[in-house]
């Protein structure tokens, strides 16, 4: 039977021109990300002319964790099966909404309770460096156990199969650790040399996680080829493994993504090399060379050891001063580097290389770039609600169900009664034109009709379409038609009694009412 070293050496092959264009990425960007191989520390890593790559990566690096994990901010929650509602609601014989509302208000808490875990963890930083790494070389994979911390592996780490669909059928992972940090079960049993100095030479650990035939996943680890004790691992169909391979784009057939780097190397690449010429040429132009004709009367010494105010013989013709006359040419490099700036700015969501250089810029341009730009990450937004949001919501309820800290829901006709929903991204981007479009609508038909137009305008339908924007049910503080219909019916009962207190007549009304109840 192969070992994990083994699968290790087969899969490391199909990888290599994949690992070969991400360093290429990183090299122009950031260039820790993903070092070149056979970096182990302690040399010197590549530095890039330009900066422009590793502002656009930390920039986007932040609107991608602000837009899929907002803090403070739940990015998912919890959908009730409709069946759920009419089954509790025929066996409690209490009507529907109380029954929603207080499922929806203990759906709350726990939506909240997992948030805490995601904000009082490391999980958040975790995330962080995995958006950086997506970005650069377009793999990543998220380690998050059901107890300890999260952690990030980065692609020249691990190596992945997956089938047509893109479900990961087969990973491996290598990792060097420490025999110091190995409890001394595990060392005995898998033969690890140590000497109980810190000059140990590190062992390498092998992982592999496959699928099994009913739909889940097992993993185990090795060292020196030996199964490393209680190691073993599974999780059955439907739940979500501890190894989480994502990628930035997915591509059809294909075992892994490409990063927004890869996307626009071409560009960088441009841009690196004007830079290299542009900084060539700087200091050229800016180096200082005074030259004195043959035969000149100017005291070379003088000229030399002379400072600002100081009085020399000589004449001005005897002296030249180096010029290199390239300035039409370094204003075409300068020209071409500024296109390449504007069009990765487009690419990276920096605002400010993006908005014309105008006196006045409005408002309304300003909005409409940054929808514009927010645009490109639409298929993005879909890989990460499916691939990150969604699995890492369900690793969070697997690990709270086992510390025993969220309860075990119902199933209904087979189905879960409660599901989780992502509710950032892609889908926010969506509710967020719609928002958009109704705004531009009303304040167009205000504009163009009047005051007078908000008369046509139902404000309750308005207020649904705005909380479906929101993402927020309305339905519990909306009022309901019978209230409507009561304080009309009050406001014109007020206003009848206002107009005969202005006449006078309202005492005589008020006794003509009383005596009317008296006699009913």
């Amino acid at each position: 039977m192969d070992t994990i070293k083994d699968s290790w050496e087969k899969l490391q092959g199909q990888r290599s021109a994949m690992l070969e264009r991400a360093r290429d990425c990183a090299e122009l960007t950031l260039p820790y990300v993903l070092p070149p191989e056979g970096y182990d520390g302690t040399g010197g890593l590549p530095t890039p002319y330009q900066s422009l790559g590793a502002r656009g990566v930390n920039n986007l690096t932040s609107k991608m964790l602000l837009a899929l994990f907002p803090t403070n901010t739940a990015f998912f929650r919890f959908s009730l099966n409709p069946e759920l509602v009419q089954q509790l609601t025929e066996e409690t014989g209490a009507e529907s909404s109380q029954i929603k509302g207080a499922l929806e208000d203990a759906l709350r808490l726990r939506e909240n309770q997992l948030l805490r875990r995601l904000e009082t963890g490391n999980l958040r930083a975790t995330l962080g460096s995995i958006f950086k790494h997506l970005i650069v070389s377009g793999n990543a994979m998220l380690f998050l156990p059901k107890k300890g911390l999260s952690r990030m592996y980065s692609i020249d780490q691990y190596a992945v199969k997956r089938d047509p669909m893109g479900t990961v059928t087969k990973l491996v992972i290598k990792e060097k650790v420490h025999p110091s940090t190995l409890d001394e079960k595990v060392t005995t049993v898998c033969q690890v040399v140590t000497d109980g100095r810190d000059n140990s030479e590190m062992c390498e650990v092998y992982t592999c996680m496959q699928i099994t035939e009913n739909g889940g996943y097992e993993w185990h680890q090795e060292i020196n080829d030996i199964k490393v004790p209680d190691s073993h691992g599974t999780t059955p169909k439907g739940e979500t493994p501890p190894y989480l391979p994502l990628r930035w784009q997915a591509v059809s057939g294909n075992d892994y993504g490409i990063g927004l780097v890869e996307e626009y190397l071409g560009d960088l690449r441009s841009l690196e090399g004007l830079m290299k010429s542009v900084i060539g040429f700087s200091a050229a132009a800016a180096k200082i060379v005074i030259m004195l004709h043959p035969n000149s009367s100017t005291d070379e010494d003088a000229l030399a050891v002379a400072e600002s105010g100081d009085i020399i013989e000589g004449t001005l013709q005897d002296i030249d001063v180096l010029q290199l006359d390239k300035y039409a040419d370094f204003k075409v490099a300068k020209t071409v580097m500024d296109d390449l700036t504007m069009r990765l700015s487009h690419a990276f969501l920096l605002q400010s290389g993006t908005i014309r250089d105008a006196e006045r810029v409005t408002a309304a341009e300003i909005s409409a770039m940054a929808q514009e730009l927010e645009d490109v990450l639409g298929g993005v937004y879909t890989v990460m609600s499916q691939e990150l949001q969604l699995p890492l919501v369900k690793r969070l309820i697997s690990s709270e169900k086992a510390a025993g800290k969220f309860p075990k829901l119902p199933k209904v006709n087979g189905e879960d009664s409660v599901a989780p929903v992502i509710v950032t991204g892609f889908d926010a981007l969506g509710r967020g034109h719609e928002l958009n479009k109704l705004r531009g609508f009303i304040q167009d038909f205000v504009g163009m009709v009047g005051e007078q137009a908000m008369a046509q305008i139902d404000p309750a339908k308005i207020a649904k379409r705005l909380g479906h924007g929101h993402n927020i049910d309305v339905s519990d503080f909306l009022k309901s038609e019978e209230q409507l219909e009561q304080e009309q019916q009050a406001a014109q009962q007020q206003q009848v009694q206002q107009t005969l207190l202005e006449k006078g007549t309202a005492p005589a009304v008020s006794g003509m009412a009383q005596g009317m109840n008296q006699q009913q």
